[in-house]
């Protein structure tokens, strides 16, 4: 008989711990090079940085001993955190940041239900043009779907102004068309700071969940290397295509869930569901390649 063989699905999940520091170190400092950038063309120097990391140091620190069973004192604090103690004693006096979650735009909503309502959307599931007042399908009786309290002119402004509409006049009817594939801001810094904050802080809070011994989340991607300008241009339409439909659908579903459970006071879980694409030109450094040079290959590789 051969030898017995245990199946991958049976395979103990991996968990963080202090033998894996370097190379947990090594991954959180790859991690960083795009976010460094970020910082220095921002004007940020690494002192400012520093600073604010110390806090969120803190901050996990204090989450952590919370979870676990070891008393949350200063002395307990500085030597999980790293932080010198009279560091941490201003640190509680200053208290800690608030961590609200930034409510979902009115003009977000509005594009959700857009790209997903019949009589909205055409047979490319794209938002359909939309006459600015009157009876359904109109801009107005879709914006009062989403609220009363505001004014659906006053949304449209809005929306108008983050460049996700434009209104035309066709027969002398003013029409709202949709500009962008997604409720994307178009020209408001702080609001795509404010994306782009959320949806990397809910991706790596997935990656590293699953390496926390926590139940496995969806975290995988696609990796190719090897291609020709022209083929990444031809894959980066292609993820295009799947991210609105896969959009589409989970919108569609969010929202269903959403009316079930109106009302419901156990309601206070939230989901966030993306996709990205990035690809490396050959005359930039592969800031995010492995170190290694890979062999020409197509994968999935679960994080």
């Amino acid at each position: 008989m051969g030898r017995r063989t245990t199946p991958l699905s049976a395979a103990a999940h991996p968990k963080l711990g202090p033998g894996a520091a370097q190379e947990a170190l090594r991954a959180w400092a790859r991690v960083q090079a795009p976010l460094c950038r970020l910082l220095l063309g921002a004007g940020i120097d690494f002192g400012q940085a520093a600073t604010e990391l110390r806090e969120v140091f803190l901050e996990q620190a204090h989450a952590q001993l919370r979870r676990g069973a070891t008393p949350d004192t200063d002395s307990a604090l500085s030597l999980l955190s790293g932080v010198h103690r009279k560091d941490v004693r201003r640190w509680r006096t200053q208290g800690q940041r608030p961590t609200a979650r930034a409510p979902m735009s009115i003009g977000a909503q509005v594009f959700a239900r857009w790209a997903t309502l019949p009589g909205y959307r055409g047979r490319d599931r794209r938002p359909l043009p939309l006459p600015r007042t009157g009876a359904p399908p109109s801009f107005e009786a879709l914006t009062r779907l989403v609220t009363r309290d505001v004014h659906p002119f006053t949304v449209l402004q809005e929306m108008a102004r983050k460049g996700l509409v434009a209104t035309e006049l066709r027969d002398g009817v003013e029409y709202v068309l949709p500009r962008r594939d997604g409720a994307v801001p178009a020209a408001d810094l702080q609001e795509l700071l404010e994306v782009l904050a959320m949806n990397l802080a809910d991706h790596a809070a997935a990656a590293v969940a699953n390496l926390d011994g926590q139940a496995p989340r969806l975290e995988q991607s696609v990796f190719a290397d090897g291609l020709s300008a022209q083929s990444t241009q031809r894959l980066a339409r292609l993820a295009r295509r799947l991210w609105e439909r896969d959009r589409t659908e989970m919108v569609a579903e969010a929202l269903k869930c959403l009316e079930d459970d109106r009302g419901d006071a156990t309601a206070d879980r939230r989901i966030r569901f993306g996709a990205y694409y990035w690809n490396t030109p050959g005359d930039e450094p592969a800031d995010a390649a492995p170190s290694q040079a890979p062999q020409r290959n197509e994968s999935e590789e679960p994080t």
